[in-house]
């Protein structure tokens, strides 16, 4: 597969060590910081708090602080992970080099959280796929649990494929197994989560998070498009879709992607479904050439948009322009 011909990546960690670009990133977070009794915080010792990032990352003793854990229930339950500033800082510096090596060996057609690509870019290439079938099936798998089910030592095995700058991996590694401690493990219980496991999960809420969640079904990808032949395929993180004008070769790929997920240790679960010119996905109906908004996803919306126009207006106005375009899709 594509991944496995590509030169593994040295010389990375020392692009941490730079006192700008720790600056430069925590200027963005700081501009979308929901939390400003933190902010306020670290501000109060601003030049020290970046000085000591840059110490830390440079005489690589960084470790990583607890998380402040809390369940939200929208649009499903989901444990979160929240990292202090210094931590969220560090973990950005991080993503952004994680994606500057892996982008190139990512499909074009795996869409999530990459720049020119997202929702938008995955509707484009849906009505396009659609246009090139009289009639077409759609093979539709989602992954139970994916973000909680990632197996560390998967994880680090494909990356280390990709990259052998020692001090880097390492850095990344403790960040992949900042989810095994045991406080994680107690709140869960406490909260009547079953679904955490030793060696298992990323953290929902770190950017990291992002980008290793995308590549880490990247080999996947590669074996749907050029051993399964599968010329119209969409990956949004854990949702998958194949189109092709024959069912029963739509069920032959699915036995074949269960059996290899199961060397991930990942399953589908039960709304993976095939179904004819029809398909829910990326928020939207897509039908008899047209395009819905899928009910719940209004509702959602809705809720949102009703709860900041009373509290926060100009954040509602932002909120409301952003959605114009999401709205603007419907349109074939």
């Amino acid at each position: 597969m594509g991944l496995l011909n590509m030169k593994r990546i040295g010389n990375v960690y020392n692009k941490l060590c730079d006192l700008d670009k720790i600056i430069n990133v925590y200027k963005k977070i700081k501009s979308n910081t929901k939390n400003k009794t933190k902010l306020e915080k670290f501000e109060d010792y601003y030049c020290i708090n970046l000085v000591n990032i840059y110490n830390t990352l440079k005489n690589h003793n960084y470790k990583i602080d607890k998380y402040n854990l809390f369940i939200i229930y929208e649009p499903k339950e989901r444990l979160i992970l929240s990292l202090n500033l210094k931590d969220k800082i560090i973990n950005h510096m991080v993503a952004y080099l994680l994606f500057d090596i892996l982008e190139k060996s990512l499909i074009d057609s795996n869409v999530a959280v990459r720049v020119n690509k997202g929702t938008s870019y995955g509707i484009k290439l849906i009505k396009k796929y659609i246009n090139c079938y009289k009639d077409y099936y759609v093979l539709k798998c989602d992954i139970k649990k994916y973000f909680y089910s990632i197996n560390h030592k998967k994880l680090k095995d494909l990356l280390s494929k990709k990259i052998k700058d020692k001090l880097f991996l390492n850095i990344v590694y403790k960040i992949i197994d900042s989810t095994n401690e045991e406080y994680i493990f107690e709140y869960a219980s406490k909260h009547n989560i079953n679904y955490l496991k030793q060696g298992y999960g990323l953290s929902i809420g770190n950017m990291t998070s992002q980008i290793l969640g995308i590549f880490y079904l990247n080999d996947l990808d590669h074996y749907i498009k050029e051993n399964l032949k599968i010329k119209h395929y969409i990956r949004y993180m854990d949702d998958l879709v194949l189109f092709h004008s024959n069912k029963l070769y739509l069920k032959e790929c699915l036995k074949k992607i269960i059996i290899f997920l199961n060397n991930y240790d990942l399953e589908l679960n039960n709304k993976t479904v095939i179904t004819k010119n029809n398909l829910c996905f990326l928020g939207y109906h897509f039908y008899n050439k047209k395009i819905k908004i899928l009910s719940k996803n209004k509702r959602r919306i809705y809720k949102k948009l009703r709860i900041l126009k009373k509290y926060n207006l100009e954040k509602y106005n932002k909120v409301l322009s952003s959605y114009y375009g999401y709205f603007k899709i419907q349109k074939y």
